[in-house]
């Protein structure tokens, strides 16, 4: 490859990723927009299955015509089972994150430049002072809504069918979460909100938990997948080279 076919393409792999970048953060402003702002600007006048449907409406419009997951957990399992790559990834979490943060400092302005009451997650919300109940609910219906969307993908249907399945399943765990922490599974919206919260307790001390509860179901939810699913261990990234590599590291010993 001579050096100018060297250039072009790696101006088109910046490209892809600048536009991937680009792509997730819209996505994700979208999804916080609509679903947080819902909460936020609504005055309580919504109820729970409005709330709901602005969230999975608002994601499934974001797979289906954006081309966005604008979630970090559907991210790190597509990364499993290698739908995407690594640099793909690292671009999705960037646009996620900046995404969940842009749409909460627009919500904050449109709120007069107030800090949100509501729209945040907690283990405190709506009197519930167990941060176990909270995770739990977060690891398993994390783990239903990857499980959605990785077996939506497996099966072959279209772009709008993945979306509308994986919305329809966000709508109904976020309906089902929002009583017990304020509907998370989905760490980019609630690092976002947390941000610009004014609650007691902080919301971003009690951030980390949908930060990494969602992510450890992301894990936990391609082995479910794989269970139910025709794909092997071979399938992912956990497969024999991975854990024969891992192995090696262990012990010492090393292969040419």
């Amino acid at each position: 490859m001579t050096s100018s076919e060297t250039n072009t393409a790696d101006d088109a792999t910046e490209s892809s990723v600048l536009r991937n970048v680009t792509t997730e953060m819209f996505g994700t402003t979208f999804v916080v927009l609509a679903g947080v702002g819902a909460l936020v600007l609504s005055n309580g006048a919504l109820s729970n299955i409005g709330v709901a449907l602005c969230f999975g409406l608002a994601l499934a419009i974001s797979i289906g015509v954006i081309g966005a997951v604008a979630n970090p957990m559907f991210t790190l399992a597509l990364l499993i089972v290698r739908e995407i790559s690594p640099r793909e990834a690292m671009g999705d979490w960037v646009g996620q994150i900046g995404g969940g943060i842009l749409g909460a400092a627009l919500l904050f302005g449109i709120n007069d430049l107030t800090r949100f009451g509501s729209g945040v997650n907690g283990w405190d919300h709506s009197g519930f002072t167990s941060p176990g109940s909270v995770m739990a609910a977060e690891l398993v219906f994390g783990v239903v809504l990857v499980v959605v969307l990785l077996s939506s993908i497996s099966q072959g249907f279209s772009k709008s069918a993945i979306a509308a399945f994986t919305g329809g399943a966000y709508a109904i765990v976020t309906f089902v979460l929002l009583d017990l922490d304020g509907g998370g599974a989905n760490p980019a919206r609630s690092l976002g909100a947390a941000i610009f919260a004014d609650t007691d307790p902080n919301a971003l001390g009690q951030v980390w938990a949908f930060i990494v509860v969602p992510m450890v179901a992301a894990v936990a939810a391609v082995f479910v997948w794989l269970a139910i699913d025709d794909a092997e261990l071979d399938d992912t990234i956990f497969d024999e080279t991975i854990l024969d590599d891992a192995q090696n590291v262990l012990t010492g010993d090393r292969t040419d």
